[in-house]
């Protein structure tokens, strides 16, 4: 009876130990998808734009006011707040959300969300990205309603704007550093000049423009010589995704200072190097951008 009473407490501790071994492992793996969940989120650029910082409010709650010349843009709460955040949505809610703009109401989103680019995203970043979103602290705060001109007002014609300029799914088969500038961190979205429906003119990739939909001088990252950045060393570039310097010693402002902050000084050694690569393997072109007077940010070097 000793032997059997020994075998059976032998196999109580395995199965307890087994148990809380497997527990251990399986949030493990659920920190490490948020880990991995929050530098996508770093570099997608969301804090910064989901964050009212300059009115101090709650991170992810949205509300950041966004001005262009369709009108003003205010950004949602991203917070896991199930009544005035995504707390209630499901993974197929936020996949649908960032591969086509539609919310689980069936609304088009407008493209001052970027998901042009966030569509590109692979299906296990966007898991993890998820995983992270729902980590974070709920926050209740309601949305505030754009205020657009029309016809912009209008989101059916959004639907159209997809037909023209939206090239839906995930980004099968790029290279790392084409990932991380268009799917990710959304570079062209910024850097590209856009025709009058703010679909980007992608004969000009790159080469910034005098004004963006915001009123922001954004500037020419192409390796074009004089109107460029092809005289940069690798240095000059290296030191301008990591702490957002020029290679005159002045540091960047404006919108791309929060994105040196929220995403690109936040990018792994390797990443970082591919980016490089991608950027110096662009097409030049030339474009010679002069500051815009009515410039809301110095945005541009």
């Amino acid at each position: 009876m000793a032997f059997f009473r020994n075998k059976t407490a032998a196999l109580a501790v395995l199965t307890v130990g087994a148990a809380l071994l497997f527990s251990t492992a399986a949030t493990g793996a659920e920190k490490t998808a948020q880990e991995r969940g929050r530098y996508i989120f770093d570099l997608a650029g969301c804090e910064g734009c989901h964050f009212d910082k300059k009115n101090k409010g709650p991170k992810l709650a949205g509300g950041r006011k966004f001005e262009t010349d369709f009108g003003t843009f205010f950004s949602p709460n991203i917070s896991p707040d199930p009544e005035t955040g995504i707390g209630n949505w499901t993974f197929d809610d936020f996949e649908r959300a960032m591969r086509l703009g539609i919310g689980p109401s069936g609304a088009n989103y407008y493209p001052a969300f970027p998901y042009s680019a966030y569509t590109h995203i692979l299906g296990d970043d966007l898991k993890d990205l998820w995983a992270y979103l729902l980590s974070r602290p709920a926050v209740k705060r309601a949305n505030q309603n754009h205020d657009l001109k029309w016809p912009f007002s209008w989101r059916k014609l959004i639907a159209v704007w997809n037909w023209l300029y939206l090239d839906a799914g995930p980004s099968e088969g790029w290279s790392r550093g084409k990932y991380i500038a268009e799917a990710l961190a959304h570079c062209q979205q910024c850097h590209t000049p856009r025709n009058l429906l703010g679909g980007l003119q992608r004969d000009m990739a790159y080469s910034g423009t005098a004004r963006n939909p915001e009123g922001i001088t954004v500037p020419n990252i192409t390796p074009e010589r004089d109107s460029g950045i092809g005289k940069w060393s690798k240095g000059d570039l290296d030191m301008l995704l990591k702490m957002g310097m020029l290679p005159d010693a002045d540091f960047v402002g404006g919108i791309m200072a929060e994105m040196v902050t929220h995403a690109t000084s936040k990018l792994t050694v390797d990443d970082r190097a591919a980016l490089m690569a991608y950027i110096n393997q662009l097409r030049p072109v030339i474009h010679q951008i002069r500051r815009n007077s009515s410039s809301t940010s110095d945005e541009d070097w």
